[in-house]
């Protein structure tokens, strides 16, 4: 039995989230539908690096699937992309060892959130951004930021539907890249607590524009206390960027942090 991987691309806005649900349109379910019409054949449930949120956006979603049918994967990758008509995209596929899987396998992920930073909203990028336009302490943005390096117990950060087995997450990299009026948040862990990435983001902002004022990042970590953290931040400002199943480098250079 063939066990391929692809790496996919798709925007969140038309889907209900990554997991497969009874009447709901996820990526999981239309892309299982796509891939069985292209190949023409059964293939086993599909298999991604993270569930994806609904509204949240990837551009380096790692999927595999097994099946027993001969495939060709260039054919595989452009019937796919076809059939989705501009919603999710096929980068690439091949074929791995039987053991892989993407979720277990992952070593490093990197999310990126989006902030618009000015008064007038977003019009082209407005299903891409989180328009905020009071204005923001970049400082206190970046330092608190850099607070959750460090493997944390991220319980205040965690949704209440949360399912994983521990709060115990590891973050390598984390911080801000301004680039004109996006602030670019970037963070690189080793996995994530459903919701974890916005509301760590909608508790930076609250932080930044003092809404939060007695208490910092590492105050509101060591609480373990949802209701001391912040909002959580819309999901289309949210993307999953990429996958690594091995050492990745710094996504944070310090000449492209903001300061």
């Amino acid at each position: 039995m063939a066990n391929i991987k692809l790496i996919v691309e798709y925007d969140g806005a038309g889907f209900h989230g990554w997991q497969k649900q009874p009447m709901m349109r996820t990526v999981q379910g239309e892309l299982e539908k796509a891939i069985k019409t292209v190949t023409r054949a059964e293939i086993s449930p599909l298999h991604a690096a993270g569930r994806t949120d609904a509204g949240v956006h990837a551009r380096g979603q790692v999927v595999t699937f097994k099946t027993d049918a001969a495939v060709d994967l260039f054919r595989l990758g452009q019937g796919v992309s076809h059939l989705m008509k501009g919603e999710l995209s096929v980068l690439s596929a091949e074929f791995v060892d039987e053991g892989f899987h993407p979720g277990w396998a992952a070593t490093h992920k990197l999310y990126e959130y989006r902030i618009l930073s000015r008064p007038a909203p977003a019009v082209l990028d407005s299903r891409r951004v989180w328009h905020i336009a009071h204005a923001m302490d970049l400082a206190a943005l970046q330092e608190n930021a850099r607070a959750i390096i460090g493997t944390h117990d991220f319980s205040s950060f965690r949704d209440s539907g949360c399912t994983a087995a521990s709060p115990i997450k590891t973050i390598f990299s984390s911080c801000f890249h301004v680039e004109g009026d996006i602030l670019a948040y970037r963070v690189v862990g080793d996995g994530f607590l459903k919701q974890m990435v916005r509301n760590i983001v909608g508790t930076l902002t609250d932080i930044a524009r003092g809404r939060i004022k007695d208490r910092g990042i590492e105050d509101i970590l060591r609480a373990r206390d949802r209701r001391l953290a912040g909002v959580t931040a819309p999901a289309h400002g949210l993307c999953m960027v990429w996958v690594s199943y091995g050492p990745s480098p710094d996504s944070c250079p310090p000449s492209e942090t903001a300061r």
